[in-house]
């Protein structure tokens, strides 16, 4: 929200992106580009809106605005770093729909970096689920929520509240994330991990990404105990 110009108009800061890739591009030619680009991300009156500033922008806008420059070239791929953040949830279910259509528009790949897992299960076809700067599980969507196989992607999941059944607890991930500059020896997720249980190759052996099922890597020396896991706190709802 705070990467606009606040002393440019709308339209100049998007045609400025159009013009440092084509810069004998017509002005009318990109002024409409412009219009078409705020139409496209679902910015109304786009016409007026262009010639706006910022501030005369709701938070919500101005990152519909974003995703316009960032679209406004076609690119091949599309980087949205945390791209709901700081927007309340029907802001964020409308961002949803624009990046949709701005992938439809520039058939683009996504490269979605987030912390949210209901935005992860609604736009990806793959995740990649990182801990300590470190990949450490790796699947389809349906199979990283369906049967993860890394105790951390788990904790994630747990850390959530359920829609279903009566919510009597949460089961955070115990203790803080590591520092980059000196992380823990072995497994960097083992000071923190349910399925360590103090073992020593967790502490020792930092673990390979392997194949645990067709198309699934993990980098867990016990994945396969996983397999059989279940949550208590959704084993007590099922129950109740």
């Amino acid at each position: 929200m705070t990467s606009l110009n606040p002393v440019l108009r709308v339209g100049d800061r998007l045609g400025e992106a159009i013009l440092t890739h084509y810069p004998k591009e017509p002005e009318a030619k990109v002024k409409e580009r412009v219009i078409e680009l705020l139409r496209i991300v679902g910015v109304p009156n786009p016409d007026v809106r262009a010639s706006q500033y910022p501030h005369e922008f709701s938070g919500g806008m101005r990152q519909r605005a974003m995703i316009a420059m960032a679209i406004s070239n076609s690119p091949s791929v599309l980087i949205a770093d945390e791209p709901t953040t700081a927007l309340d949830v029907t802001i964020q279910a409308q961002i949803i729909e624009v990046l949709k259509t701005a992938q439809r528009e520039t058939h683009a790949a996504i490269v979605l970096i987030t912390h949210d897992l209901g935005l992860i299960a609604e736009l990806a076809d793959r995740v990649v689920v990182m801990y300590g700067g470190k990949i450490v599980e790796l699947a389809d969507v349906h199979t990283i929520f369906a049967a993860p196989r890394h105790p951390y992607t788990i904790g994630l999941m747990e850390s959530l509240p359920a829609l279903t059944g009566d919510e009597s607890f949460l089961r955070p991930i115990p203790g803080q994330p590591p520092s980059l500059i000196s992380l823990p020896p072995g497994c960097a997720f083992h000071p923190r991990c349910f399925q360590s249980q103090g073992r020593a190759r967790c502490r020792e052996e930092v673990p390979a990404r392997r194949e645990v099922a067709p198309d699934h890597l993990s980098a867990c020396h016990f994945a396969e105990e996983l397999e059989t896991y279940e949550s208590p706190r959704l084993a007590g709802t099922e129950a109740s």
